[in-house]
């Protein structure tokens, strides 16, 4: 149950952009290859419930939960954000949302899709938003990376991850001491950090966060 909890947000981040193969697909498995070891390290924390169940499985880190949980959230979005970096080599696909309103403009011209869309029941920051992340989306769908460069980011990460795993064992050693709470809060700074001067990993963030999870079947009048 913890487990399923903790990587729940994972999953649903993934599902965002399943199905993305924009770039050579050779790159995108050579890509993801490099990424595995990562992934086989954070599941043997998860075989252990995740930092956040060790600590509610230990009365004396119990009240300090919230941390640990944040360390897994910060650690689920390094390996996140590296797979979304090898399937978005070359070029973000335009998702649901960016052809739903590239296609109303096309077809009534922005002025009148707007007024469509409010008519629907859309508030006009939502539209302002849709319409933003449209034409990002084209303005980035031929976006290419550099696949060595992403490879850096991967290897620049997996410190961070071991890190994580260490800390884990330690906890279900039982080898318990006010190191671990100190010791979670500096990992999940130098994660903070590493998103903010890994420029790859930075702009990974930065064009998730463009992205508005909405239903398009609800905007427009479906069921």
């Amino acid at each position: 149950m913890m487990k399923g909890l903790i990587f729940s947000t994972t999953f649903v981040l993934i599902m965002a952009f399943k199905g993305i193969s924009y770039g050579n697909k050779d790159d995108i498995s050579q890509c993801h290859a490099q990424i595995k070891p990562l992934h086989l390290q954070r599941e043997r924390v998860a075989q252990l419930d995740g930092m956040w169940g060790l600590f509610e499985k230990n009365r004396e880190l119990q009240s300090n939960s919230v941390t640990a949980i944040n360390l897994d959230r910060k650690v689920n979005s390094i390996i996140f954000h590296l797979e979304y970096l090898c399937e978005t080599l070359n070029g973000i696909p335009m998702n649901e949302v960016a052809r739903y309103v590239r296609d109303g403009i096309n077809n009534y011209g922005e002025d009148s899709f707007r007024k469509e869309l409010i008519i629907l029941g859309k508030s006009e920051a939502e539209i302002t938003i849709w319409f933003e992340f449209t034409y990002f989306s084209l303005k980035n769908k031929e976006r290419s990376l550099n696949l060595n460069t992403v490879f850096e980011s991967i290897k620049n990460s997996a410190p961070f991850i071991s890190s994580y795993v260490s800390l884990a064992q330690k906890i279900n050693r039982r080898e318990i001491d006010d190191s671990i709470v100190k010791n979670v809060n500096e990992l999940s700074s130098k994660i903070e950090l590493f998103f903010e001067t890994d420029n790859y990993m930075n702009q990974a963030l930065t064009e998730n966060k463009n992205i508005p999870y909405v239903d398009i079947n609800e905007s427009s009048g479906g069921s």
